[in-house]
């Protein structure tokens, strides 16, 4: 019997259900958090939801990253590839994806392919895709945590017969729980029929930075280091401030900072519920609202995710950076001048983007933005998406990554993915309460997980109550 084995067999009860574990699941499992007996707003109460979620996994799983950050530095050095289909959000690796991604070393392989894997490689894995006999042939290290359509979450119960297939929990050599629940989302709200606000990007971002950066770390501790994507220019060690030792971990200090910021959300609600007054004003007039990037990712979190809501489509770039393709779930779309763009950014001055946000100025429409609007602390010279859109959001992150290791060419693991997935919930969470404020009581169509009993008869009822409302 191989290891993963035995430790799939140890029962975790013990863990889960002791001292502050036992709250967490007591309050986060199935999004119950007191609905309107909390005078906080909506958007507070998620905000602190997930805060609360990354601390219970700071607190009880940093060895199992530690060890995983080792497993990672090791098999990099040894010349094995490490394969990573991570969620971070409504697909997997969106926050890395991005060909020029700021921050990111040159450490991890994005997706699978059996055709290339060999034995003894390593992958870092909460997604069933490829054969995981496949991957245990190969004896393959398997780093895993759980996915809210994944059978290894809580509320196996609740799952499509054929959801409950997807597990990969056996086959993992370390485990890293994060409580995440087959719902998915954490919100209830009256009058919704399934639970608001997803939990799991900013989850798969904040753990992959935090491994990815004791990975680093570990290899610059033995001379050794790896090209690191971008555009920032080369680095002084001398002049930097978040110099790493080499001694310590130092994925506490990326979970510090990105609290940090999290917590500072909080000072940029009036710009937030700008955001959320505008999206509801298109909405009410007929209009829409799209979620923006150049490469997809972001657009595919304001899209048909689970505990999201309809009103936000996705839009992002072909290949040839034009925007052509207008979508809603009512069909075919004409943009207009009633229409929203929030566009996320992962650093503010894209020609690209600042390509695409001519393009929404010349139909007219609403423009805002969230994310970095800094690099290296600074407000770039000349044009900048955030200086020129109606609204912006993300002043607590910067393009860059935060920590200056020893023999890397660039600072590694930026905050701004994560970031800009929590203003986006957060700026969600405040459409809800700006429609129901505004329709004398409404709420808005969320989808559910289609992973779930009934989930697809929900998807289509939520589409015609779109359709028929415009939210």
């Amino acid at each position: 019997m191989k290891r993963r084995e035995s430790l799939y067999r140890i029962p975790l009860f013990a863990a889960l259900f002791s001292g502050a574990a036992s709250i967490a699941l007591s309050q986060e499992h199935h999004g119950h958090d007191g609905g309107e007996k909390n005078s906080l707003p909506l958007s507070f109460r998620y905000l602190k939801k997930i805060r609360e979620m990354l601390t219970w996994i700071r607190n009880t799983q940093s060895q199992n990253m530690l060890e995983a950050s080792h497993a990672i530095a090791a098999k990099h050095m040894e010349g094995r590839t490490c394969w990573c289909s991570w969620d971070m959000g409504h697909g997997p690796n969106i926050d890395i994806l991005p060909p020029g991604r700021n921050g990111l070393p040159e450490i991890f392989k994005p997706g699978y392919d059996p055709k290339k894997s060999k034995d003894g490689d390593l992958f870092l894995k909460s997604t069933e895709n490829g054969s995981l006999d496949e991957v245990d042939t190969k004896d393959m290290f398997v780093i895993g945590m759980p996915v809210p359509w994944g059978a290894d979450a809580q509320g196996y119960e609740l799952l499509e017969e054929h959801v409950k297939k997807l597990m990969i929990r056996p086959w993992c050599d370390i485990w890293i729980e994060t409580n995440l629940t087959t719902v998915g989302a954490l919100m209830d709200v009256p009058g919704m029929t399934t639970p608001v606000g997803p939990a799991s990007g900013v989850i798969g971002m904040v753990t992959f930075w935090m491994m990815t950066a004791d990975a680093c770390r570990i290899m610059a501790q033995r001379g050794k280091s790896v090209p690191v994507r971008g555009d920032e220019p080369p680095i002084n060690l001398n002049e930097e401030k978040r110099n790493v030792g080499l001694a310590s971990p130092v994925m506490d200090d990326y979970f510090d900072t990105v609290m940090n910021q999290l917590e500072l959300i909080g000072s940029e609600m009036g710009a937030i519920r700008a955001i959320a007054r505008m999206a509801v004003d298109s909405v009410l007039s007929g209009g829409r609202v799209y979620g923006y990037d150049r490469y997809g990712g972001f657009a595919s979190e304001s899209r048909g995710r689970r505990g999201g809501l309809l009103l936000t489509q996705g839009i992002s770039c072909d290949k040839d950076n034009n925007i052509t393709d207008w979508q809603s779930w009512a069909g075919k779309e004409t943009p207009s001048s009633k229409d929203l763009i929030i566009m996320g950014l992962s650093k503010p001055d894209d020609e690209v983007d600042l390509k695409s946000l001519d393009t929404f100025r010349k139909i007219g429409m609403k423009v805002v933005s969230i994310g970095p609007m800094t690099r290296n602390g600074k407000i770039p010279e000349g044009r900048t998406v955030p200086k020129e859109t109606d609204v912006h959001a993300g002043a607590m992150c910067d393009t860059y990554g935060i920590f200056a290791i020893p023999g890397f060419d660039r600072k590694v693991c930026p905050t701004s993915g994560p970031l800009l997935n929590q203003i986006f919930w957060a700026s969600c969470m405040e459409m809800v309460e700006e429609i129901r404020r505004r329709t004398n009581g409404d709420v808005p169509a969320v989808f559910r997980s289609v992973a779930l009993k009934g989930g697809y008869d929900h998807f289509w009822q939520m589409i015609e109550l779109y359709k028929k409302r415009g939210y």
